[in-house]
Formats: structure tokens, sequence, C-alpha cells
């Protein structure tokens, strides 16, 4: 009987909370949120294009060299995170010509955190401004 008791109680206290926590105004969300720095840098595939199209940009691909060499954007110099001291020498050229030229940095996906990693250490490092993540398809770029 104690038994039957215990186990309505908790199955009332498990309904409850579940409702609470799906229709209560200041519930949490339940997906991360970006924070402003990382917003800050985002640009999607149709600003991109705009901005190639207004002039120079620079297009660093963050993804592995296997990738890479399956393809990429025209133009587009390599530099990802397992192999940067190599890749920042062999560029050194390219990412000196773009200060002051927009830098646009891609991998696959639009969550993926290499690109994200490439692009605060072009800021922080070498002191690119703006170093954008794209967000997006890279193949959708025209």
């Amino acid at each position: 009987m104690i038994g039957k008791q215990i186990a309505a109680i908790l199955g009332i206290s498990l309904v409850a909370a579940i409702l609470s926590a799906a229709i209560h105004p200041l519930r949490p969300p339940f997906f991360q949120v970006e924070s402003a720095e990382v917003l800050r840098w985002q640009i999607d595939v149709e600003k991109a294009n705009q901005l190639a199209a207004a002039g120079e940009v620079l297009w660093v691909d963050a993804r592995s060299r296997e990738k890479f060499e399956e393809g990429h954007l025209e133009g587009a110099i390599l530099l990802n995170p397992e192999e940067w001291g190599d890749l920042m020498f062999r560029n050194m050229d390219a990412l000196q010509a773009a200060l002051g030229t927009p830098v646009v940095v891609y991998c696959d996906g639009t969550r993926c955190e290499k690109s994200q990693d490439v692009s605060a250490r072009l800021r922080e490092l070498l002191g690119l401004d703006p170093v954008y993540v794209l967000k997006g398809d890279w193949r959708e770029i025209k």
C-alpha cells in the first residue's frame, strides 16, 4: 500500500516537472546560444557573395588537406589547426597581403569548430581584420 502511494506521488511529481519545463515562461533554452562575440564574426553565404562581388576577399579553407585537395574555392589558401605552423609559413605572403582585406574562413557545415579556431588565431596572432566565419556551405559561393 505504501509502495503504491510513493509511486503515485513520484508519478505526479514527474508529470508536474515535465509540464513546468515545457510551458514555464522563464525556462532555460534547450539549445546552445552562441555568444555575441561568435555571432559578430559570422557571415552567411549571401553576404559573403556580396563581399566578394564588392572587392577582393581572401578565402581560407580550415578543412583537412585531403578535403582541400578534393575541392576548394578558387584562390583559397589551406590553413587548418592540425598543420598550423607549416601552413602559416607557406601562406605568409598571402596573409600579409590580406592586411586590410576581408578574410572569410570556411570548413564543412555550419557548426565547424575549425573555422572558429582559425579565424580567432588570424585576428589575435596576425591582427587581420575583418576575419569572418562562413555560416553555410562553401560550395554555394559564386
